[in-house]
């Protein structure tokens, strides 16, 4: 999937999800919009049958009565299969921040293949959320269909007005269209975690180690990590470690599956991903580097394993949205060289997504006193 092109104007600037008529694209794909003024579930039905994520296609169904900006971005990203972080620890910061939330489906989006979103109930949901999907429709350049239960919004319909549409208005209709939609497509082989994984994790739930610490790039390990309104919080690992087998590759899938399911936010599920097969402790993952054809001995391999490439990958279209990359330099003038750039608040917000996949960082090698002489 393609994203459009960018101007040398749009090089230094963050994606935010504005739209405006003016400016959209003809050439996307028309949006369907199916209309069912008796609200029969058999729409709902069909349209949540339609949920293929292997296929490209997913089903989205609005939280009920959700206006806070942010909602409608955290129901796509839960309909890809992800959870936001549990309750029992203060949220991250980018769930209450509309532009972020935006950012990290389109990131998502992206990076997962997806090629059809179906929002059920469409006229329920706010012109505001309307418009940052809209934004979202222009990045990723996905169909759209959109299902109305009763009269058509006039927000939506001044949208509709100025963008290419086509609209099926009986039963048989939108059963056709919904159980047509992506079928022909192949499966796409990007999908080995899309299995059930339980959120939270049971007790019971095998945990497994990190492996060793490297000893580059330096950096001074963090045992007590603060809450995002400044509160020391010490993980529970650091004070009653929790029984853990090491971590081998053989349970990478598993991994992975817990990865997918458990982190909403791509760089936080690359930068634990990339704990998982490396070690790395949160204070170390801002500063290694990944090899460039200028510069190509670096902290990582030139060649990942598939289940972190495509984490890699979102974290990496997460970065160009925030404008971190500059795509007009090279690789290693660019920071592309460089795949995470965490806050404070951003590494404990690993820190616990880590634990959240029930994995402990390996105890931290003390150096040997000198010998008396």
């Amino acid at each position: 999937m393609t994203s459009p092109a960018t101007t040398p104007d749009d090089t230094l600037r963050k994606w935010t999800p504005q739209w405006s008529p003016d400016h959209t694209d003809p050439a996307l794909p028309p949006i369907t919009l199916i209309t069912d003024p008796h609200d029969r579930p058999a729409h709902t039905t069909t349209a949540l049958a339609a949920h293929q994520p292997e296929h490209g296609c997913i089903a989205v169904h609005p939280t009920p009565l959700a206006t806070a900006p942010a909602y409608l971005a955290h129901d796509l990203i839960r309909a890809l299969g992800k959870h936001l972080p549990p309750p029992d620890i203060d949220p991250p910061w980018w769930t209450g921040n509309a532009d972020e939330s935006w950012r990290v489906a389109v990131a998502w989006t992206h990076a997962l293949g997806i090629r059809h979103y179906i929002v059920c109930r469409a006229h329920r949901i706010t012109s505001r959320h309307l418009e940052h999907l809209m934004a979202l429709r222009e990045r990723t350049r996905i169909r759209l269909t959109l299902i109305v239960s009763g009269p058509t919004p006039a927000a939506l319909a001044d949208i509709l007005n100025a963008v290419s549409h086509r609209h099926l208005d009986t039963l048989e209709a939108a059963q056709h269209h919904l159980n047509t939609a992506d079928h022909t497509t192949p499966p796409t082989d990007r999908y080995p975690w899309w299995q059930f994984t339980p959120f939270p994790g049971p007790d019971d739930e095998p945990w497994f180690q990190l492996p060793p610490r490297p000893r580059r790039p330096a950096g001074q390990p963090g045992e007590i990590t603060t809450s995002t309104r400044g509160t020391p919080t010490r993980l529970p690992s650091h004070d009653n470690p929790p029984p853990a087998t090491a971590l081998t590759p053989a349970q990478h899938d598993v991994v992975a599956q817990r990865i997918h399911t458990r982190i909403a936010h791509p760089v936080h599920a690359a930068a634990v991903a990339i704990r998982a097969l490396t070690g790395y402790d949160t204070d170390q993952l801002p500063q290694f580097t990944l090899p460039t054809p200028h510069r190509p001995h670096a902290d990582l391999p030139a060649e990942l394993p598939a289940w972190v490439r495509l984490l890699h990958d979102a974290a990496r279209i997460h970065a160009e949205l925030e404008r971190f990359i500059r795509p007009d330099l090279p690789e290693h003038l660019s920071g592309a060289d460089r795949a995470f750039r965490l806050s404070v608040w951003e590494k404990n917000d690993v820190a616990h997504a880590t634990e959240t996949c029930h994995l402990v960082a390996a105890p931290t090698r003390r150096p040997k006193p000198p010998k008396r002489k």
